[in-house]
């Protein structure tokens, strides 16, 4: 489930610095084959994001239970590395799928 995306052609494993690139650009080239391929996010990201926001909420639940007075320094801490986890476990929810080059050869004879 929480793995690291490979390649589509020749299965090269690519790095987290890597993935998160591959995500921003629209098509991507594989450094080990030079093949074409793009960079999805799996929509089982959702499941995964809800395992890092149940716990921040629940902590934000303990917190609101034991504070005498209403401080929001905490809270808002809380939520914000709910979040950030978030934001670091995309690359794992990343697939990249080939692009058919011949179809995109073909597409660019006709508008020709």
């Amino acid at each position: 489930m929480f793995r690291l995306p490979v390649c589509p052609h020749c299965g090269t494993v690519y790095r987290y610095r890597d993935t998160k690139q591959a995500i921003i650009k629209k098509e991507n080239v594989c450094y080990h084959c030079q093949k074409k391929f793009k960079a999805r996010i799996f929509p089982y990201l959702l499941v995964g994001a809800l395992i890092p926001l149940a716990l921040c909420i629940g902590f934000n639940i303990f917190l609101l239970s034991r504070m005498t007075d209403l401080e929001l320094l905490p809270l808002f801490a809380a939520t914000l590395v709910g979040i950030l986890i978030i934001y670091l476990i995309i690359p794992f929810f990343t697939k990249f799928k080939k692009i058919n080059e011949d179809i995109d050869e073909k597409l660019t004879n006709r508008k020709s």
